[in-house]
């Protein structure tokens, strides 16, 4: 085998693995992996039980926040104003209502494909 062939044989290689990897992931999100398939997907809201928001200690209303440890001022904001609809990560302008409360996306990772309450907090919360 010469070098072309060799280059050759390894570029078709390389995108034959980037291909059926890239098919494998969208079989496993149920479906080809296309817009109207995602946006059928009826909104969820982050579980306060889940050990990823446990972990930040995600509260759907910022008032069932019992530790008065977390309850502290920060950037100048007390904590009765700390909600998700106030924090940095908080998707504004992908707002919507889910069961009859008012939600979006959160940039952090423990709500990877779900949506945080706007009346919720975290322990991540940073002023907008």
């Amino acid at each position: 085998m010469n070098r072309r062939d060799f280059f050759k044989t390894t570029v078709a290689g390389f995108g034959a693995v980037t291909f059926l990897s890239a098919l494998a992931r969208a079989e496993g999100r149920g479906g080809s992996g296309s817009a109207p398939a995602a946006a059928a997907a009826k909104p969820v809201l982050v579980d306060p039980k889940a050990p990823d928001a446990k972990a930040v200690n995600y509260v759907n209303v910022n008032t069932d926040i019992k530790d008065k440890a977390l309850k502290n001022e920060r950037s100048g904001v007390k904590f009765e104003n700390q909600k998700c609809k106030g924090c940095i990560f908080y998707g504004v302008d992908k707002e919507t209502t889910v069961g009859g409360k008012k939600a979006s996306t959160c940039q952090m990772p423990f709500a990877k494909d779900k949506l945080v309450a706007a009346e919720g907090w975290c322990s991540s919360w940073a002023k907008r």
